[in-house]
Parts: C-alpha cells; sequence; structure tokens
C-alpha cells in the first residue's frame, strides 16, 4: 500500500525539526552565559546529581578549613604568651641567682623581691591572654577569666587562684579528625601558694599538687617571701627555689613543645585541605562548568543550522501554498 505524502505531513515534519534546533540552541546559548552546562537536572541527571555531592564535600572541606584558620590563630596566641611567660620566669631566674650568692644586702634583696611581683603580674597577665574575645588558658570557661591579673605582698596571695578548668578544646579539622588547640597552663602555673600551706620556705615544690599549689606561682611566690626574708622565707632558700624554678620552666617547656606540635598538625591539617579542595573543585567544574571553547563552535554550528532550517522551511511552505492556490 502506497502511503500519500501530503503537504501538511511535510509542514509538521519542517516545524518540528525547527523546534529541535531551536531547542538545542537555546540549551547552548543559556550554558554560555550562566557558564554551566547542567542549568537544570533535567540537562544530566547523573551530573546534577554528582554536581551536588561534590558541592557538598567543597562545602565541607571549607567548614573545616575555617576551624583550621581559627585553631591556628588560637594556638600562635597561646605560643606568644607562653614565649612571654618564659621570658618572665627566666628574669627572674637570674635575679633568684643574684640573691643566692650571698653578696647583696637586704635592701638590694628587697628590690630584687619588688621585680620579682611585677613580673609575676606580667606573667598573670600573659596568662589571661585572648582570642576573638576568649581566654585561651581557661579550659573550656572561654569567657572566665582564669588568673587575677595583680600581685600583691599578701600571703597567701588570693589573687593567684586558678578560676578555669582543664577542660580542652577541640577543633573538627576534617571527617571524623579533631585537634585539642588548648592547653592546660594551669599544669605549670598553678594556684600559688595556698592557706594550708602558706609561710613554708620549700612551698614551691616545683610541681603542682592536687590543691593547686607547687606550681610556678607557689615558687615565685616562696621566691617573693625569701628575698624579703618575710613568712617564713629566707636568703638561703632561694638555691631550693632556683631548683623548683627550673622544674617549673621545664614544664613550661614541656606545654610549649605540645603547642608547637599542634600548630605543627593544624599546617598539615591545612595543606590536606586544600588539597581536598582543589581536586573535588576540579572534579565539579569538569562536570558542571561549561567549556566555553567548545559551546562557542556548538553554539555557531547550531546557529547556522536553525538558519538553515528557517531558510528551507520557507522554501518548503511557499512551494505547497503556491501549488495548493493552482490547485
Amino acid at each position: 500500500m502506497t502511503q500519500r505524502i501530503t503537504s501538511q505531513m511535510i509542514g509538521n515534519t519542517t516545524i518540528n525539526a525547527i523546534e529541535n534546533d531551536l531547542t538545542q540552541l537555546t540549551q547552548v546559548q543559556q550554558q554560555l552565559s550562566t557558564g554551566y552546562q547542567i542549568n537544570q537536572p533535567s540537562d544530566n541527571p547523573y551530573g546534577a546529581a554528582l554536581a551536588i555531592s561534590l558541592t557538598a564535600q567543597v562545602n565541607a572541606y571549607n567548614a573545616y578549613q575555617t576551624n583550621v584558620t581559627q585553631g591556628t590563630a588560637w594556638v600562635q596566641s597561646a605560643s606568644s604568651s607562653l614565649q612571654s611567660i618564659q621570658q618572665s620566669a627566666q628574669t627572674i631566674r637570674t635575679l633568684v641567682v643574684q640573691g643566692a650568692n650571698g653578696t647583696l644586702n637586704q635592701t638590694d634583696l628587697n628590690a630584687a623581691a619588688q621585680e620579682v611581683l611585677q613580673y609575676i603580674s606580667q606573667i598573670k597577665q600573659s596568662a589571661n591572654a585572648q582570642y576573638d574575645g576568649n581566654y585561651i588558658f581557661s579550659g573550656d570557661a572561654v569567657n572566665t577569666q582564669p588568673w587575677n591579673s595583680t600581685a600583691t605582698a599578701a600571703d597567701p596571695p588570693s589573687e593567684d587562684v586558678y578560676s578555669g578548668n582543664t577542660n580542652s578544646i577541640n577543633y573538627s579539622v576534617g571527617p571524623s579528625t579533631q585537634i585539642q588547640v588548648n592547653a592546660n597552663l594551669y599544669s605549670v602555673l598553678g594556684s600559688g601558694i595556698t592557706t594550708g600551706t602558706a609561710g613554708t620556705s620549700s612551698h614551691g615544690g616545683g610541681a603542682l599538687q592536687s590543691d593547686g599549689s607547687g606550681g610556678m606561682l607557689a615558687t615565685l611566690r616562696t621566691i617573693y617571701n625569701d628575698l624579703t626574708a618575710t613568712n617564713g622565707g629566707s636568703q638561703a632558700d632561694l638555691g631550693n627555689q632556683l631548683t623548683n624554678l627550673d622544674t617549673n620552666l621545664r614544664a613550661l617547656g614541656s606545654i610549649q613543645a605540645t603547642v608547637g606540635a599542634t600548630q605543627d598538625s593544624l599546617q598539615m591539617a591545612s595543606s590536606r585541605l586544600t588539597a581536598f579542595t582543589t581536586n573535588a573543585q576540579t572534579a565539579l567544574s569538569n562536570v558542571a562548568d561549561t567549556d566555553m571553547a567548545k559551546a562557542t563552535v556548538t553554539f555557531s554550528t547550531e546557529q547556522a543550522g536553525y538558519q538553515a532550517a528557517l531558510q528551507s522551511a520557507a522554501d518548503i511552505i511557499q512551494t505547497s501554498l503556491l501549488n495548493f492556490l493552482q490547485a
């Protein structure tokens, strides 16, 4: 059976072809204008799902990188404060060595004691350092000032009491990966000379006790008492306190080493996240971004095809109408 081809069939076929060409041209034009080859899920369902997953990965890596940046700033603040404390303690050590040699009179020893009080105040000011409004040596009680900044000659000095806690602060720097950014400075400084043990010249101890005594602040307070020969202190005990202070400085050095290791870990985490982010962004670009050179060529081809289709359609339809009228 022979099927008759009518003018209407030719017209419909031509119009469908024009519409398809226009759709493809519009799609390429949209890719060029937006810069994305996937502008709606129907453009590429699999690619759209992959793009969503890769975007989520990039956002997660950026969030981790923010934590790394904040953690690094926190640790750098801690490192600077610890260095300042070390410098003050080393200066006090020099005063203790001078005072222990037995050649200074009491006037000179009293002057050295006043310097010790000033350095105690400086040490506690450094220990009260903040980052972004948070105290960095208060444990997780970041809104609580850890030590009173003053240093009077009172015995026992209540302003040496530690007001923070020893809880850790952890930053997430990757999937199932956390790094503790705060350091336990209380384990070095302690809470000074406590009421129950005030007046004992050897109370510095060099090691932190369960009541918060025995740390560096207790050693420094005992040094003050020994220099002034008050509250049971004596110049002869300065040698013992020199040993205690060296123990405190070693403990401080251990904290500094821990902070340095934390900073190294954060730097490695940052490098790792940068690499992961770059890889994910490259994969996302390959899936979602428009290849501008390719799309430009495609657009020119589609545009030429569309113009040719319009011209052919005009010729076909014009001939068909003329034939119809002649009939």
